[in-house]
């Protein structure tokens, strides 16, 4: 078994900034996507009381026996989707939560093993599946209609020939099972208007929004906000990184949100009532890597970390179209794993 020690060697995407941030930590917070342990293990450095610490992979079982042993009885440990923070903590019988801090998206663990399927630079199984359970990402290229492809590839992955994309998978898989990483992405660079050559492999997008889609992320990460919302005391923290545009506009509206008030007194009322704020921003602007980090870890390029603190106890009603959350056919659920 790998030791602890070693494990931590692995530098996570923005932690000196995190530090920068929160030299100190008190009381209970919740680590939603343990990942390698980097995080929930500064933060129990750092101070914290207790430690919630959940991650939907299995794989990450290994490094929380290795902090256990580090931190004995400071840790409890799920595997588990972090949008069951809620339920976690009220069966722990936990009343305050002071801090929750999430990583949005792929980890380096999934990514460096071509066994899992999240990356094209590793020929594997076309698998992309965070929690190993439920439909694969070769369930859905060599099942789904050409339509829903297109739709997945666009909405998710931002990617301007998407329908072009889901033909020449469609047109493909007539052929042959689209079972690995290397097929797909074949198929993609081959696919006639996709640009080569540029920074940006053109794959990219593609492998991005299938990823997305079957882990039903976007969807998860508006649900998590909110229940992380609804487990803070007022005064705590909420932290999270996300790498790309479509989450972070999503975390960017979330935390933009204010209750109304609708005060019949006031001549505010004829403008829709009075706005109060529901979070303070630590900063005002996302941090993102310095081009030192970047040039050690490529990976962290995209990364943005926003930080707030809690304000108010108002309840919030679910609203995934205010958020900006792209609206997919129902049909994808056929093939969603989480």
């Amino acid at each position: 078994m790998q030791s602890f020690n070693k494990t931590i060697e692995h530098v996570p995407v923005l932690i000196s900034d995190f530090k920068k941030l929160f030299p100190k930590i008190s009381g209970v917070w919740v680590d939603g996507t343990f990942g390698f342990g980097s995080y929930s293990n500064y933060l129990l450095e750092a101070g914290a009381k207790k430690l919630i610490a959940i991650d939907l992979d299995p794989d990450v079982k290994k490094h929380i026996n290795d902090l256990n042993t580090k931190w004995p009885n400071k840790i409890d440990f799920y595997i588990s989707n972090f949008i069951e923070m809620k339920k976690i903590i009220k069966n722990l019988e936990i009343n305050h939560i002071d801090g929750v801090f999430l990583d949005i998206g792929v980890s380096s663990m999934q990514l460096d093993k071509s066994i899992r399927g999240f990356s094209f630079r590793n020929d594997g199984p076309l698998d992309m599946r965070m929690s190993r359970n439920g439909p694969t990402a070769s369930d859905f290229v060599n099942n789904a209609e050409e339509k829903l492809i297109a739709e997945v590839i666009f909405k998710y992955g931002e990617e301007a020939r998407s329908k072009i994309i889901a033909k020449r998978i469609v047109e493909n898989r007539k052929k042959f099972k689209i079972d690995t990483t290397y097929k797909l992405s074949k198929i993609i660079e081959e696919t006639p208007g996709i640009k080569t050559g540029i920074k940006k492999h053109p794959a990219t997008k593609s492998f991005q929004a299938i990823r997305v889609a079957i882990n039903n992320e976007l969807n998860n990460l508006v649900l998590g906000l909110y229940y992380a919302y609804d487990v803070l005391k007022v005064g705590g923290y909420f932290a999270i990184i996300t790498f790309h545009s479509l989450e972070d506009r999503i975390v960017k509206r979330f935390f933009n949100q204010v209750f109304i008030h609708n005060d019949p007194l006031s001549d505010l009322k004829k403008f829709g009532g009075e706005g109060t704020p529901l979070f303070e921003k630590i900063n005002k602007k996302p941090i993102i890597a310095s081009e030192k980090e970047i040039q050690i870890n490529p990976r962290s390029r995209s990364a943005k970390l926003r930080v707030v603190r809690k304000l108010s106890n108002k309840s919030l009603l679910l609203d995934q179209k205010k958020l900006g959350l792209p609206q997919v056919s129902n049909r994808l659920r056929d093939f969603q794993c989480a």
